[in-house]
């Protein structure tokens, strides 16, 4: 199991109280285990401003599936839940239901249709069919919806962002904005929605996937500081890197001082006889920047340099670039 997602799958309470405690109503009626069968729906379409999206893109089943498979609960589990007590003091779960739990609990009792990850889906059709035990079937709401509903998100605003790039390629860079573990998920996703690559260097090796992405404002900032300049971060990232090389340019100045160095250590990494990659510019009017960017670099002849663009970017601006 790759160690990215270990510690996701790590026991089974990844759930809510009151999936527990209805349980174990169920199991003192007498019904925990007859034979259910629960939907998983969405109600509306995400809602961008004054539109809506004409459509979704399922994701995050796989790693539901990795969970369901070794979710259990095991002595530490039950030990956990027979600790727990109601408001006049008194244990909140029985030790005869405690005991079925630790025999009866996990997921082998289920079965699930679901729609593949990477399809279209709409609101109120089943993504996913659960049938099987009461309890098994009610524990597992809360994880389910928790893999499945967030990566369906990301992986439709990946798809949005990707159709009005009109073929561009994409890149995800959102692993240091995102929250906590999600982040691992949210990249996943995006790469189902139609992301090519992503800077989350743990996901792109599970899927097999070179990990991509540029260098940061701080490089440039410490070699400003070391009173080396803007250039001298260039060249020296050009050095270890010269068939790698994509410059972020808009550290001080895009125009005046950014792309004028790139050019410069282009030329350098030409005359030894590599190839750059290109540019990013990561702030500022970038329809207007990458406009002129692309003038300079095709008058200093490198005009088959990239422009990447990043910041702010979304599926209503990508399309104006």
């Amino acid at each position: 199991m790759p160690s990215s997602r270990r510690a996701e799958m790590e026991g089974i309470l990844f759930t809510d109280e009151y999936q527990l405690t209805m349980s174990q109503l169920f199991f003192r009626m007498g019904l925990h285990e007859r034979d259910v069968l629960f939907d998983h729906f969405f109600r509306l379409y995400p809602n961008y401003d004054s539109h809506q999206a004409g459509y979704c893109i399922n994701a995050g089943l796989e790693w539901l599936l990795e969970w369901m498979s070794a979710a259990h609960f095991g002595k530490e589990e039950i030990d956990y839940l027979r600790s727990q007590h109601t408001a006049n003091g008194s244990r909140l779960f029985a030790d005869d239901f405690l005991t079925w739990m630790q025999a009866n609990g996990d997921f082998s009792g289920l079965s699930m249709r679901a729609i593949p990850e990477g399809r279209v889906v709409h609101p109120n059709e089943p993504l996913t069919i659960v049938q099987g035990p009461l309890v098994m079937a009610q524990i597992l709401e809360t994880s389910l919806l928790a893999h499945l509903n967030y990566p369906t998100l990301i992986a439709t605003k990946a798809s949005r962002i990707s159709e009005s790039g009109r073929g561009r390629p994409i890149l995800e860079f959102g692993l240091r904005r995102a929250q906590e573990r999600g982040a691992n998920a949210g990249a996943r996703a995006a790469l189902i929605g139609g992301a090519q690559f992503t800077s989350n260097v743990g996901v792109s090796r599970d899927l097999n996937l070179p990990p991509k992405g540029t260098h940061a404002h701080s490089m440039v900032q410490l070699f400003m500081t070391l009173g080396m300049g803007e250039l001298g971060a260039f060249q020296a990232y050009a050095d270890v890197y010269p068939d790698d090389c994509l410059l972020l340019v808009d550290t001080v100045d895009t125009l005046g001082s950014g792309i004028p160095h790139a050019i410069r250590v282009f030329e350098q990494l030409k005359l030894k006889g590599h190839q750059p990659i290109g540019i990013r510019l990561d702030s500022g009017d970038l329809a207007y920047l990458s406009i002129q960017a692309a003038k300079m670099l095709n008058n200093a002849g490198f005009d088959n340099c990239s422009i990447v663009l990043s910041g702010d970017l979304d599926n209503w601006s990508s399309g104006k670039f």
